[in-house]
């Protein structure tokens, strides 16, 4: 078999360890040219609250005669087997995926489940600084209806794979990932298949939404590093019904372990998040009182204090070379070099361009042309619609601003 498998789901929370479950799936499948067969959703009864009606739009009579996910799971099996499974912010999705396969008596081997993340790859093919699912289509000229329900992501989001896809000339460069998922041993689904009972969502309902929580994420810098990007993704999920629960910090914090980031380079990435909201606070020079108190608010949520937050705005205030070191620190979460690691520059720098390749040599970092082993590309504008730009684009290379540049070279020994 061949083709795609693009999935959406919506939860009850953030957590599948901590017995958060799938309220709502949509699986739309997708062909290796980028043309959508075939789709379907379904609410799902998770046998527990609802969670968050205002993010989701689902309340809990809705999903009353909704059918369980194991009622579901075989056609779901059925919907992924030997075809490669794609998701905006893909480790969210599939880790609740497994974890529900499991529950339903499917025993799954090789976890973590793979698959190819658009959010991911959208630096690779958009020029645009947000993660969000509706700013990454609306940089690429895609139609996103009903956000926030299942049916309406899944099919903004093959909107996006066909693009990414189209973009590549059917090339994708995640080529290696189709034969690891394509190749996946998924188990037999055991006994007789129930049947399929498709349950929609009863009424269509406005979910509200946070101008100001979602103004700043809008605005957010991309990091470098996907695996940051991921646990943004997931943080600014939890930041939005303005709730963080200690159990929900510990499980945030168990999320970016799994990724691979030290609970050091979690702190310090919220004070970087707090900043770069600061400084989007202080965009048209003032900062109201209801600004205020959601920066306190989100500060607490993040474990940090009042005053990192009156820290964070005499950053913001700082004169015009000051700004943007927030960004530049989220732009690169994650993300290091060491000695021997290649350099690119493009664009006209603020600095001369021989004296940002004398303070590579000495860190014992290489200059030169923009190839697959380049490590990084600096660029003055890091939405630059340059060949060296598009390039390291589809080679999945960070671009950066000559700020981040400089950060991550101080980190470097000579």
């Amino acid at each position: 078999m061949s083709g795609y498998t693009v999935i959406d789901v919506e939860t009850t929370g953030l957590f599948p360890e901590k017995h958060d479950r799938i309220v709502e799936i949509a699986v739309v499948y997708v062909s290796d040219q980028g043309d959508i067969r075939d789709h379907w959703s379904t609410l799902v009864n998770p046998q527990r609250d609802v969670g968050p009606t205002r993010i989701h739009g689902i309340s809990s009579t809705d999903v009353l005669d909704a059918p369980t996910f194991r009622q579901v799971a075989p056609y779901i099996l059925r919907a992924v087997e030997g075809r490669t499974i794609v998701a905006h912010n893909a480790t969210f999705d599939l880790r609740f995926l497994a974890h529900e396969f499991i529950r339903s008596g499917i025993p799954l081997e090789n976890l973590p489940l793979h698959g190819v993340c658009t959010m991911q790859w959208s630096t690779s093919f958009i020029n645009g600084a947000s993660r969000r699912l509706v700013d990454c289509c609306n940089a690429c000229g895609l139609p996103l209806e009903n956000a926030h329900s299942a049916a309406g992501d899944a099919l903004a989001t093959a909107g996006l794979l066909a693009y990414f896809l189209n973009m590549s000339d059917f090339k994708p460069p995640w080529f290696e990932r189709l034969h690891s998922t394509r190749g996946y041993t998924w188990p037999p689904f055991p006994g007789v298949y129930p049947e399929l009972r498709i349950f929609g969502r009863r009424q269509a309902r406005d979910v509200p939404q946070d101008q100001w929580l979602d103004r700043i994420v809008s605005r957010m810098p991309r990091a470098a590093d996907p695996r940051v990007d991921g646990y943004l993704a997931v943080l600014e999920t939890a930041l939005v019904d303005r709730f963080l629960a200690e159990h929900e910090k510990d499980q945030l914090i168990n999320v970016a372990l799994e990724s691979g980031l030290t609970r050091g380079q979690v702190i310090d990435l919220h004070a970087d998040y707090l900043r770069a909201m600061a400084e989007v606070a202080l965009d048209d020079g003032v900062v109201t009182e209801d600004e205020r108190a959601d920066l306190e608010r989100v500060a607490a949520m993040l474990g940090l204090a009042n005053g990192d937050v009156n820290m964070a705005l005499e950053l913001a205030a700082e004169p015009e070379h000051g700004r943007h070191r927030a960004g530049s620190a989220v732009a690169t979460s994650g993300l290091k070099l060491s000695p021997g690691d290649r350099v690119c520059f493009t664009g006209e720098m603020g600095r001369p361009r021989s004296a940002w390749e004398q303070a590579v040599e000495r860190k014992g970092l290489s200059c030169g042309g923009l190839t697959k082993s380049t490590a990084i590309l600096v660029a003055a504008d890091p939405n630059s619609l340059s060949g060296k730009a598009e390039k390291a684009r589809r080679y999945g290379i960070p671009v950066v601003t000559e700020d981040a540049f400089e950060k991550l070279l101080s980190q470097v020994a000579p």
